[in-house]
């Protein structure tokens, strides 16, 4: 109920929004009230024999499967215009998100801030930010970098406009994946009572000759059907694109939501399977992104705006010196040590700290750009957030279609919610001991009121 008279209410607002004024009867300045949009695809396959970047493997590729692609869609309103792109890597790094999206602005035409670069996070692709593994600096400059300034380039070229149509169905791509065990310990598996964020979203755009230009697909899970392989791939949104692709004709990009603790949902009940898997999930993903694009009745000429700012989060307090002190000789002479490396460096870089005077920021901070186009917001995350963070922030949302991107514009690890970080898991043990400062433990809830405070901009 609260959508349908949402869209009611939004369906007057629109109407005044893209009306000509009455003093004015120039087909330009009707034209420059119209959305725009244009697209563009390049392919980022990395040669064969490279990591990949999941699971800490040392596998070597063997195989192409499906080629990886990046697709940039550039989107027009008046004097404004973004540039949304989605790059089916795993993660792009902090250390290269921002050159990359300055240099596809430059492009594009476009300030940095203007381009969103999110990552679908397939791990059977090669390693665009050092976690585990030292970086592909050659396949960064010679393959990911110049491709996506191709794509953002090519994108602004033929820009022609639109009218938006949205849906949504649900899809049971994604499960949660924290596997809670009768010792009430908590595994990567699948908990089929846990929160999942089941909906999937489809945008589309259509020419004014009502042909099919582009879609987004957005909904939430790890793409992590292949497992520990060695095909190149895309995962399971590489079948459920092409299948979208291939009923309406346009090209397709995918959005990953926040999948932080969502897993595929694979017929072995894990988290992780094969090559056979990915296609399983991919057929069935695909067949929901036709169902919600089918469901699309109304075509409409919409608005677009966008919102900058920041969003910090604070820092938990370091922990006592003589506490982490006691803690590290604790584990470097347990015969658990080799159980207990993130801990144990988490520890070391935070009596480093104390010892270079070195006791950080008091918050986190990092650059945000919300896209608005008519009852649609993309709010991107640098994370890989839980799917509660997602939920949450929809409910209090005022729009429609509030669609959370994850690991976009950077990566910082994962972001859990409160009540998971006291069951603890391996998503807190990421969030808790990967560096010397970690976020307080109420970081979602900062994220969720400062993304709603800058959507009051929009």
């Amino acid at each position: 109920m609260k959508r349908r008279n949402f869209l009611c209410y939004l369906a007057l607002g629109i109407a005044v929004a893209t009306a000509i004024p009455e003093n004015s009867t120039s087909a330009q300045e009707a034209d420059q009230l119209k959305m725009k949009i244009g697209v563009a695809r390049e392919i980022i396959t990395p040669k064969l024999g490279g990591l990949f970047l999941g699971y800490g493997s040392d596998k070597e590729s063997t195989t192409v499967h499906d080629d990886l692609t990046v697709t940039a869609l550039a989107i027009e309103y008046g004097k404004s215009r973004v540039v949304l792109m989605s790059a089916t890597v795993g993660l792009v790094g902090n250390n290269l998100a921002p050159t990359l999206r300055t240099l596809c602005g430059e492009a594009a035409g476009v300030p940095a801030t203007h381009v969103i670069i999110a990552a679908t996070h397939t791990h059977s692709g090669p390693i665009t930010t050092a976690v585990d593994k030292d970086q592909d600096v050659d396949y960064c400059e010679r393959i990911f970098i110049p491709q996506c300034i191709a794509a953002a380039k090519a994108s602004v070229k033929e820009m022609k406009p639109v009218t938006v149509g949205v849906a949504t169905t649900e899809s049971k791509v994604g499960v949660n994946r924290r596997q809670i065990f009768a010792n009430d310990g908590v595994g990567t598996g699948q908990n089929p009572w846990g929160l999942c964020d089941s909906e999937m979203t489809v945008v589309s755009f259509k020419g004014e000759d009502g042909k099919p230009v582009a879609n987004m697909i957005h909904c939430a899970a790890h793409c992590t059907a292949s497992g520990s392989n060695t095909e190149v791939t895309r995962d399971w949104p590489g079948p459920m694109i092409d299948r979208l692709e291939k009923e309406s004709g346009a090209i397709t990009m995918f959005l990953n939501g926040f999948f932080g603790d969502l897993s595929p949902r694979i017929a072995n009940g894990r988290a992780t399977g094969d090559i056979n898997h990915v296609m399983e999930v991919g057929a069935l993903a695909g067949l929901d992104a036709v169902r919600a694009y089918q469901d699309i009745r109304d075509y409409r000429h919409e608005e677009m705006s966008i919102a900058t700012g920041v969003v910090r989060i604070p820092y938990a307090p370091l922990m006592p010196l003589e506490e982490a002190q006691n803690e590290l000789a604790k584990l470097e002479s347990s015969p658990q040590a080799r159980f207990a490396r993130l801990t144990m460096g988490t520890l070391r870089a935070n009596i480093e700290a104390y010892e270079k005077g070195e006791t950080g920021e008091s918050f986190f901070s990092y650059d945000q750009t919300l896209v608005k186009i008519g009852p649609i917001v993309l709010v991107p995350a640098p994370f890989e957030a839980s799917t509660e963070i997602s939920l949450r922030l929809r409910d209090y949302s005022k729009y429609g279609h509030t669609l959370g991107l994850g690991v976009t514009n950077g990566w910082n690890n994962y972001l859990p919610t409160r009540d998971q970080i006291t069951r603890g898991g391996y998503e807190v043990d990421m969030f808790k001991w990967s560096g010397a400062r970690r976020l307080a433990d109420n970081a979602d809830t900062h994220l969720i009121n400062q993304n709603l405070e800058l959507m009051e901009e929009l």
